[in-house]
């Protein structure tokens, strides 16, 4: 039996890079200018708005100085007596005063009398906004949670979509659940912006938040499968500089048209434009090799050759490759026995925490990425909060993406993994860290420190993706990236209540928790072992002996290399002798 996917990289590698897998990373890559209106949409479809009461419930209080009073709360339609703590509800006075005041009696200052009023209804402020699910919906006062949660749906909708897309994309294919995906992502966004009621609403948005799992990661498996092996890190890192670009047309959109439902609309216009390119996919060869569908795998292969305008792949490594599908159809047959499924599943959850040094990488990157993504999108998400316009924030938010992406390539492929992902954490935990103290007055400065932690998290979040892909071994590294992702997506869940609810009442505490969450993540990353210039471990075992080589002070890698040619030297020479003296015999 061949090794797993080396009959087929022979064979991509052959096949080179052209049209056909062009076509499959500029697809996936512009699916971007359509998921990132709608996972960012919290900055401007569901906005915090300004507003002042129109009309409010009125609740008597009585010159009483007990904790727990009898009092009466009159509203248009019934009256009823309730019992309430007063010092609560002066705490909402205090805490809220758009939704609570105190108005007192007259010739009873000072006494404890008088009126608590709590709106009911609001008159909101049009001058950023004409229209948001915020201000249709009243989603203030005691209705804010619903706002954050507007935003928040869509990331547990990834977080659920994700294990459920990695099951269906490696039993009905990559190329079909990307159609779709898509397909269920267009109707959702378009069909959402008509919905009527809130409840609706944010059920839309954990659909479509299960469609982005589908779109990104499913397509992001199938470029990965489908390029060459020489450039699948340039494609990698590469094919995310259009999330930023998307990130700038967002905010471009937003500035131009107000009113949410229209913006919506608009918005998911760019999601038109991936149907025609759905039609000329293909399928990824790999899987229907590792599905036994050795035919439908050459059919591709053919394709991809005419449109590279290449030789065919020699018969020889068409059988290689049916060899190859042949035993992968043997080794599903076994897998069928539901004892063994169910063994494998026991084994399989376990298998990250195996050994003490696996458990060790796969905790320190489960941290790594719940920190990384829930400072990326508390940092996108706050133009609201950190600058006076939120639209040339979300722009500079996706202009400084472009050069940390292309920095963190370069710079991973010449100092390591460890200590540029340890610099950028680092760096952004300093640039938030001293945000919390400067006055929001200073306005240019603020989102000045806000962009340079928004490079650092960007870099520091695709190091630490790159970096997990060497560290978790080949026979558990699909199970520990899709997992850390779903660890990423607590960090995107939790992070608009922070800055949303924790921050209104305390403006500083978001940079504060963001900036120190940055530097224990930084301490974690450096941690870790570094991988530049050692090979990829395929076993936990392979894992295990090279932590053993390297604690116990053996060369490193090229020292090894120059003990290997020096060796290789000394071999010739005395292969050179023998045979002299051989000729001599």
């Amino acid at each position: 039996m061949s090794v797993p996917g080396g009959d087929t990289d022979a064979i991509l590698t052959q096949l080179g890079t052209g049209a056909w897998s062009l076509l499959h990373f500029f697809t996936i890559a512009y699916s971007s200018l359509l998921l990132v209106p709608h996972t960012l949409g919290g900055a401007f479809l569901a906005p915090s708005v300004p507003f002042t009461c129109r009309d409010a419930y009125t609740i008597p209080l009585p010159p009483i100085t007990t904790n727990t009073t009898p009092i009466t709360i009159t509203t248009s339609s019934n009256t009823s007596s309730i019992t309430t703590a007063l010092p609560s509800i002066a705490a909402n006075s205090s805490a809220d005063e758009e939704c609570w005041y105190h108005v007192e009696a007259d010739g009873e200052e000072g006494d404890g009398g008088g009126t608590m009023m709590q709106c009911k209804e609001f008159d909101f402020d049009n001058t950023t906004f004409t229209s948001t699910v915020t201000s249709e919906f009243g989603l203030v006062c005691g209705h804010e949670y619903l706002r954050t949660t507007y935003q928040s749906v869509y990331m547990v909708g990834v977080f659920v979509g994700s294990p459920v897309n990695g099951f269906l994309a490696d039993r009905f294919g990559r190329k079909r659940l990307v159609v779709y995906g898509t397909w269920l992502y267009l109707v959702v966004a378009f069909g959402s912006a008509w919905l009527p009621h809130l409840p609706l609403l944010l059920l839309s948005r954990f659909l479509l938040g299960i469609g982005h799992a589908i779109i990104c990661f499913t397509g992001y498996v199938l470029v990965v499968e489908v390029a060459e092996p020489r450039i699948r890190t340039v494609l990698g890192f590469s094919v995310y500089i259009v999330w930023s670009l998307g990130m700038v047309l967002w905010g471009a959109m937003a500035y131009a048209i107000r009113s949410w439902r229209l913006l919506q609309l608009v918005a998911s216009l760019p999601g038109l434009g991936m149907i025609p390119a759905l039609w000329l996919m293909d399928e990824s060869p790999r899987w229907l090799v590792v599905k036994g569908r050795w035919q439908e795998a050459v059919t591709v292969l053919g394709r991809a050759a005419r449109w590279h305008k290449v030789a065919m792949p020699s018969d020889s490594q068409l059988l290689a490759l049916r060899h190859q599908a042949v035993n992968e159809v043997e080794d599903q047959e076994a897998e069928k026995n539901m004892r063994y499924r169910l063994k494998n599943f026991v084994d399989g959850a376990l298998l990250l925490y195996r050994t003490r040094r696996l458990r060790i990488i796969t905790l320190l990157l489960y941290l790594s990425y719940l920190v990384a993504s829930m400072v990326y999108f508390g940092l996108s998400l706050s133009g609201g909060s950190l600058s006076s316009n939120p639209f040339i924030y979300m722009g500079l938010s996706g202009l400084v993406e472009v050069p940390a992406f292309i920095l963190s390539m370069v710079v991973v492929q010449r100092l390591g993994r460890r200590i540029p992902g340890f610099s950028c954490f680092f760096f952004c935990s300093l640039a938030l860290i001293a945000l919390a103290f400067i006055p929001k007055e200073y306005n240019w400065l603020v989102v000045l420190l806000a962009m340079l932690g928004k490079v650092g998290i960007t870099g520091a979040f695709q190091i630490v993706i790159f970096f997990s892909s060497e560290l978790f071994p080949t026979e558990v590294r699909s199970r520990g990236i899709s997992t850390s992702f779903m660890m990423s997506r607590i960090g995107s869940i939790v992070s608009p209540f922070i800055t949303d609810i924790v921050g209104t009442r305390y403006p500083w505490a978001p940079s504060m928790v963001f900036g120190c969450a940055s530097m224990v993540a930084a301490v974690a990353v450096l941690l870790l072992p570094e991988t530049l210039g050692y090979p990829l471990n395929d076993t936990i075992a392979d894992m295990e002996a090279q932590h053993e080589a390297r604690t116990s002070h053996l060369p490193r890698h090229r020292n090894a290399a120059s003990a290997n040619k020096k060796q290789s030297e000394e071999d010739k020479e005395a292969m050179t002798t023998l045979t002299g003296d051989q000729t001599q015999k």
